[in-house]
């Protein structure tokens, strides 16, 4: 890969975007960046005024996010424009843009490329933009009929991982993540099972409402944990939790995080079973109630991985499938 022109759209979501465009120039792209906030919204002309009218006295709430779509539209074209023939452009999320502004794009893209790493049945208005795109990817679903092909999550290899011992004493496990309710009594009941055990529990869950702050073992937060922080967080963890959402299929980022920085899991997502990186001594799935089982396993130590089946999941080789397939 010499220098070729890589521009990545996809959400203003922490310090996401960083590391993607950290990871790419690793491995020799020229990257791009557009995100789903292409810049601050300001107020034209008598726009504020109008906005107060509409407001107060039509009850409309709706004028100044009309005013912020334009304004986006208008930012996602200036930029487009801008733009010489790209060699690859991926967008991830793309049912976040409007179809005019992917269009647009494939005009000045030499390859034009979907990831959709919230999954498909989540957020079912992506299907809408399957036919916009010459490779779509999804870490949780597969249709050969739309050209749909399936592709793992991965973990970020620009950045080096740090280790450290399993502690078979008193493992910490670790878990953050946003506030869901059908999630929720899993979690709890999770708590309530360890509660009996020498472990160190850190549960993080951001929250919108005060209403949803209830298990007073889980430490609830307003602010979104950055990404280098969660990997912080990671380094000093034994154990990563992971709680599926039921509209996935696939497995999270928290898997090919424990990969990289070899740590352990506790998950209910038993399709981990079928990855060739699952071993018993590292990742306990529950299923049929067997939290009897988990004394043994926070017992074993930590069973190494062959390099080339880590180095698999890795962002290098990840963008190397998404380009050539």
């Amino acid at each position: 890969m010499r220098n070729e022109t890589f521009l990545l759209m996809m959400p203003d979501y922490s310090d996401f975007p960083d590391l993607f465009l950290e990871n790419l120039k690793k491995e020799g792209f020229s990257p791009l960046l557009i995100t789903d906030n292409p810049s601050k919204f300001k107020y034209r002309a008598n726009e504020k005024f109008i906005n107060f009218i509409q407001k107060t006295f039509f009850k409309n709430k709706n004028y100044k996010r009309e005013l912020v779509d334009n304004h986006k539209l208008r930012e996602y074209y200036k930029r487009i424009s801008e733009f010489e023939m790209l060699d690859y452009a991926l967008v991830i999320r793309p049912d976040l843009f409007p179809i005019e502004v992917i269009q647009e794009l494939k005009k000045k893209t030499k390859k034009l490329i979907a990831y959709q790493w919230d999954g498909i049945e989540k957020f079912p208005k992506v299907k809408d933009y399957f036919s916009l795109f010459d490779s779509f990817f999804c870490f949780d679903y597969e249709d050969e009929k739309n050209n749909i092909k399936p592709i793992t999550n991965f973990y970020f290899d620009c950045l080096p991982p740090v280790y450290k011992s399993y502690n078979v004493q008193r493992p910490r496990l670790y878990f953050v993540g946003l506030y869901w309710e059908n999630r929720e009594m899993k979690i709890d009941r999770f708590i309530e099972e360890m509660s009996s055990k020498n472990v160190e529990l850190s549960i993080f869950i951001q929250y919108y409402n005060q209403s949803e702050i209830k298990n007073p073992k889980i430490k609830y937060i307003k602010e979104r944990v950055t990404f280098r922080e969660n990997l912080k967080n990671v380094e000093d963890a034994d154990i990563l939790l992971d709680f599926v959402d039921p509209v996935h299929n696939g497995l999270s980022i928290r898997f090919f995080e424990a990969l990289y920085y070899k740590k352990k899991v506790i998950t209910d997502n038993i399709m981990v079973k079928n990855y060739d990186f699952y071993h018993p001594n590292n990742i306990f799935a529950l299923e049929n109630d067997n939290y009897n089982d988990i004394d043994v396993f926070l017992r074993r130590s930590y069973h190494e991985i062959s390099e080339d089946i880590v180095k698999k999941y890795g962002f290098s080789s990840w963008i190397r499938k998404i380009i050539t397939h």
